[in-house]
C-alpha cells in the first residue's frame, strides 16, 4: 500500500487504495486511474517512435551502402568519390572494355581462379609452376589447384610462349630449351610442343650463343666448339656458330 496525496484539497498520507478522500470527498480512485492512463500513454508511443527510428535508421543505412558500392556486377567495393565505380574498375573503365585488367578477389577459389587468369594474362606458366606461384601469393593448395585447373589454359601453348620468351632474352641449343621448360614444371611432351613450335634457327642460337661466351671469356676455336656441343648443339650448328663469331 501507498499513500497518495488528494489533488482537490491537499490532504496527505492518504492509502492509493482509497475510493474518495476521507477530507473532502474527491473521488481518488477516478482520478489516479485516469493518470495512470494518461502517463502509460506516452511510454507507448515512445517505444513506436523507437521502433521507427530504427527502421528509419536500417533502410538510411542501406540505401547509402548500396549507393556507395562500385556498379561493377558482383564488386562490393566502395565506389570512388568521382566515379560510380571502385578504384580498381575505375582504371579498368577508364581503358576500355578491351582492355584485361579486372578487379581480383583476394580469397577463396574464385579469387585464386581471377589470379590464375591474370598472371596468365602477363606471363606464361606450366601447370605446376601457376600453382606455386598461387600458393606464393597466399593462397591454399586446393585453392591455387582450383585456379590452375579452371583457368582454361592450353599448357602446350604456354610451353610454346615461355620457350619464345626465352629465346627473347637468351640462346638455347633444342635440347637446352626442352631441359629448361622442363625445369620450369612442363611435361616432356609440352616442352617439345614448345620447342618445336617455336620458329628457332638453331645454327643462329649456336651463334648468338657463341658471341656471349666470347663476350665474357677467351676460348679457341676447338674450345668454343666443345662448349657449344655440352649445351645442346650439334657438332654442325657449334662449328657453324663460332665461325660466324669470328673464331
Amino acid at each position: 500500500m501507498a499513500l497518495v496525496k488528494c489533488p482537490e484539497c491537499g490532504r496527505e498520507n492518504v492509502s492509493d487504495s482509497a475510493k474518495s478522500c476521507p477530507g473532502c470527498g474527491f473521488n481518488l480512485k477516478t482520478y489516479y486511474t485516469e493518470q495512470g492512463a494518461n502517463n502509460a500513454l506516452p511510454k507507448k508511443n515512445v517505444k513506436k517512435i523507437a521502433i521507427w527510428i530504427v527502421i528509419v535508421g536500417v533502410v538510411a543505412f542501406g540505401i547509402y551502402y548500396f549507393t556507395t558500392r562500385c556498379n561493377y556486377d558482383g564488386c562490393n567495393e566502395k565506389r570512388t568519390t568521382s566515379s560510380k565505380y571502385c578504384y580498381y574498375h575505375m582504371i579498368a573503365n577508364s581503358y576500355g572494355s578491351s582492355n584485361s585488367y579486372s578487379y581480383t578477389p583476394k580469397t577463396g577459389n574464385e579469387g585464386a581462379l581471377a589470379k590464375a587468369q591474370s598472371y596468365l594474362n602477363s606471363s606464361a606458366f606450366s601447370y605446376t609452376g601457376l600453382i606455386d606461384q598461387l600458393e606464393y601469393s597466399g593462397f591454399s593448395e586446393s585453392e591455387a589447384k582450383y585456379g590452375a585447373d579452371n583457368c582454361g589454359a592450353n599448357w602446350k601453348e604456354q610451353a610454346l610462349k615461355k620457350a619464345k620468351s626465352y629465346l627473347d632474352s637468351s640462346a638455347f641449343s633444342y635440347s637446352g630449351l626442352v631441359d629448361q621448360l622442363v625445369y620450369n614444371g612442363f611435361t616432356e611432351e609440352e616442352a617439345k610442343y614448345g620447342v618445336d613450335n617455336c620458329g628457332a634457327d638453331w645454327k643462329e642460337q649456336a651463334a648468338k650463343k657463341a658471341k656471349s661466351y666470347l663476350k665474357s671469356s677467351d676460348f679457341t676455336r676447338t674450345r668454343l666448339i666443345d662448349q657449344l656441343e655440352y649445351t645442346g648443339f650439334t657438332h654442325e650448328q657449334a662449328v657453324y656458330g663460332v665461325e660466324q663469331a669470328g673464331l
